[in-house]
């Protein structure tokens, strides 16, 4: 079935006091809360203006079209009232035709790590829930405000609440940002497109026979994965970990990583586990889910299986 919508009325029609058309009466328009008069258009071109006050014809009828989200007060007359009216009828102030025009903010024209927008939205503050899409001139290098229309510097911050690290705005790459308690959060930017990918041979210590392979590794944005697919590893020690991470793997504070599956090797027995960085270049395996490298017993087939992944935000 087609869905079909209410017409808009397409000429504004008054009434005076006895419910008559009001005929010659006037219609001034101003700035919303303001004297300061402002045009209205005969059509929607608004390439003709109308007169101000707008006399209304012989059927108390005008063409009174305005832009979108601009506010107006508009001022009921008589047709003998003066300029500006002493006596009006009625007045009706904070007049507006609120449309969501774009939510495309277009090019910045500020620098890197202080960008700027410019365009038409139906919004003249900074409230939660507002959405753009816009494109970076330059990119980042490290924490980053934006400003928008001239409301206010406000910082942009990653969904964790931490500030922007470099790369993360692109130059001429999209970014979705949304206004929410008093930050620009980033929902999207171009760093999807930005991945770096490699492997690194481990050195291993609490293990009397260490596991042979590689550790295969992945950075995306902010996220690191490592990936666990060699062999199993024997000790005699509580305490095993992986050193020789390489520098771009390193976060800045020690945290746990989460895991798949979230199970460790002890002795032969599965139990539950975890993984944390033990130190910025290492990574040690726990027993429980707390980071602190111990709980194993001293013996046995412990530590690694095959097919692990891990995954940490870097800072």
């Amino acid at each position: 079935m087609t869905t079909t919508v209410l017409t808009p009325w397409p000429r504004a029609q008054f009434f005076d006091n006895n419910g008559r058309p009001a005929v010659s009466y006037q219609l001034f328009t101003y700035e919303a809360g303001t004297s300061i008069k402002l045009a209205t258009y005969r059509d929607n071109t608004t390439g003709t203006p109308n007169t101000n006050p707008i006399e209304l014809d012989y059927r108390g009828e005008a063409a009174i079209w305005i832009p979108p989200n601009v506010a107006y007060k508009l001022v009921f007359a008589r047709p003998d009232d003066t300029d500006p009216p002493a006596n009006p009828i009625w007045s009706v102030d904070d007049l507006v035709s609120s449309q969501l025009v774009t939510l495309y903010g277009g090019l910045d024209t500020g620098s890197a790590n202080a960008y700027v927008l410019t365009f038409t939205a139906n919004f003249s503050s900074y409230t939660d829930g507002i959405v753009l899409y816009w494109i970076p001139g330059n990119t980042n290098t490290g924490a980053s405000t934006l400003n928008v229309n001239g409301l206010g510097i406000v910082s942009i911050i990653n969904q964790d609440g931490s500030g922007l690290t470099a790369d993360q705005l692109t130059a001429g790459q999209a970014v979705q940002v949304m206004y929410l308690n008093g930050n620009w959060l980033l929902l999207s930017s171009g760093i999807a497109a930005s991945v770096t990918a490699g492997s690194f041979t481990p050195t291993w210590s609490g293990f009397s026979a260490a596991p042979t392979g590689t550790m295969k590794w992945q950075i995306t944005g902010r996220l690191a994965t490592l990936e666990w697919t060699g062999t199993t590893g024997t000790s005699n020690a509580n305490l095993m970990s992986i050193g020789n991470l390489p520098t771009n793997l390193r976060p800045t504070t020690k945290s746990l990583i989460g895991m798949s599956p979230a199970v460790m090797i002890d002795n032969g027995s599965n139990k539950l586990g975890s993984v944390g960085h033990g130190s910025l270049g290492t990574v040690q395996f726990n027993l429980g889910t707390t980071p602190s490298g111990t709980g194993f017993t001293t013996s046995g087939t412990k530590g690694l299986d095959t097919g692990w992944t891990w995954t940490y935000l870097l800072n």
